[in-house]
């Protein structure tokens, strides 16, 4: 969420560092960015079909921005929820005993 709003306020700032920030959110997001890209593209494209008929439509690489840009946000969540999930199971996996020592601490007592 932190990364969603600093693009949105980005969005007043100068070109260079709003592309600054939109470059940092698809490095972060790195092997989910496509697949997320080409989602959230499929997802949107009635929306985008559905606005021709009520007005003044958005330019398309604007929208096509804005897709990949909401893709890397995704993209950003993905990699913190894997993240932190490999950090649980890799300190769990820490305080869990081993075989090894099961067998010594049982071996001791005969």
């Amino acid at each position: 969420m932190p990364l969603a709003l600093l693009l949105l306020n980005s969005h007043g700032a100068t070109t260079a560092s709003a592309a600054l920030w939109a470059s940092v959110a698809i490095v972060l997001s790195v092997p989910w960015v496509i697949p997320a890209t080409m989602l959230f593209a499929v997802l949107s494209a009635p929306v985008y079909m559905w606005l021709h008929t009520q007005g003044p439509v958005p330019a398309v690489l604007d929208w096509l921005g804005g897709i990949v840009l909401c893709a890397a946000v995704a993209g950003c969540h993905i990699n913190a929820a894997l993240l932190l999930t490999w950090r649980r199971v890799r300190q769990s996996a820490a305080d869990e005993t081993g075989l090894r020592d099961f067998l010594f601490r049982h071996g001791q007592h005969k």
